[in-house]
């Protein structure tokens, strides 16, 4: 039986390919910063009248900007370069967490052109505020930016408009959160979860570029994870989905109800304040857990190590079972403070007890990398509106 059809497909209209020729150039000047005609016919397969018509148009629409000239090794005319028009738009993100928040603004290029951050106490309007004065120290208003993102440390539900899994920032859990932050800038606003924008970070500039298929788990002041499906981000029915904190795992009490307590058992396992434990009890003692870890990396503390790694290998065990990721990316301070010597003893540990071992490597946005994920996805979003245009 013939399957019903779902939609007609959009005719090859002459305005229709324009466009897509258009943003094809875009994409290839985001890849290689400059471009001549000669490259976009090269790069592109069109004829040589075309490459200029299609250069010649995104000048004159201001998407492409000429960048000096290309001297010819056999004594041709010079070829003008060309490249991305940074000023052709603007994005911003917010990173949230509880100690504050963290604003920053990047041209259509990537450079980023204004930061500010604010220790106070996290909230919407605060963040707004934030925001205000990175645009000012790169001399832009609300009004110049295509989107702002937002992460934050807990999961958002499109359909209720609602911050879930995030107690611990109370002035971001009442409904109508975009809606108001919409209404609040002007601006197209999205909520991030941190660690998923950490994971779309890794795929597009990190360490596992280009990667359809993997589960990134985050060790940082909490457990978490990201699961990248197909080269998207599995969301989930309510956008809870990789909130591995919440895991059962062996070793510690059954949390009951762990939405309404905000923690479940694998963060009780080998979150933040049990390495700090763990480290006291193997006679490392430092304030946080990344520098607990490094200072067991650094003294040679092999059993603390091979513990840690154990207890991390448990949770594992269970997303392996379920989802059997090809690659998993170790990321956040605690991880990234372990090292390789950490990642090896994990994997070892995932041998014993996980059905299979995937492949493991470190995450390699490591700089502030949910500020830089969240800037990164929100360039994407302004890229896109920009190149649809």
């Amino acid at each position: 039986m013939a399957l019903p059809i779902e939609s007609t497909p959009t005719p090859a209209t002459p305005g229709l390919l324009r466009s897509i020729n258009d943003r094809v150039v875009l994409e290839l000047l985001l890849e290689h910063a400059t471009l001549s005609r000669g490259d976009v016919r090269r790069l592109t397969g069109v004829s040589k009248p075309t490459a200029s018509q299609l250069l010649t148009r995104l000048e004159e629409s201001g998407h492409v900007i000429q960048n000096g000239v290309e001297e010819h090794n056999r004594g041709g005319r010079a070829s003008a370069m060309y490249q991305l028009n940074p000023r052709a738009g603007f994005a911003a993100a917010i990173n949230v967490t509880a100690a504050g928040s963290h604003a920053s603004v990047a041209d259509l290029a990537g450079s980023v052109l204004g930061e500010h951050r604010d220790f106070g106490e996290p909230r919407p309007a605060s963040a707004i505020a934030s925001l205000a004065l990175a645009l000012a120290t790169a001399e832009l208003t609300m009004s110049d930016l295509s989107s702002i993102v937002v992460s934050v440390p807990g999961s958002y539900d499109p359909d209720a408009d609602t911050l879930r899994f995030a107690g611990h920032l109370p002035h971001w859990q009442e409904p109508g959160l975009v809606s108001w932050l919409e209404t609040a800038t002007g601006v197209d606003c999205h909520i991030e979860n941190d660690v998923n924008v950490v994971a779309i970070a890794e795929r597009q500039i990190g360490a596992v570029r280009g990667q359809k298929d993997f589960f990134l788990l985050w060790s940082d002041e909490g457990i978490g994870g990201a699961l990248m499906l197909g080269g998207g981000i599995h969301r989930g029915s309510t956008g809870g989905a990789s909130e591995v904190a919440f895991l059962l795992v062996p070793g510690v009490p059954i949390v009951r109800n762990p939405a309404r307590e905000n923690h479940g058992g694998f963060d009780d396992l080998a979150g933040a304040a049990q390495v700090v434990a763990l480290g006291a009890q193997h006679g490392i003692h430092e304030a946080t857990a990344p520098e607990v870890v490094a200072a067991a990396v650094a003294t040679g503390a092999h059993e603390f190590l091979s513990e840690l790694a154990g207890r991390y290998a448990l949770g594992l065990a269970s997303i392996i079972a379920l989802i059997d990721p090809p690659v998993i990316v170790l990321a956040g301070a605690v991880l990234s403070a372990g090292g390789p010597e950490l990642l090896t003893l994990i994997r070892d540990h995932v041998e014993v007890v996980a059905i299979r071992t995937p492949r493991f490597v470190l995450g390699a946005v490591v700089d502030d990398p949910v500020a830089a994920g969240a800037l990164l996805v929100s360039l994407n979003h302004t890229r896109n509106a920009v190149f649809s245009t």
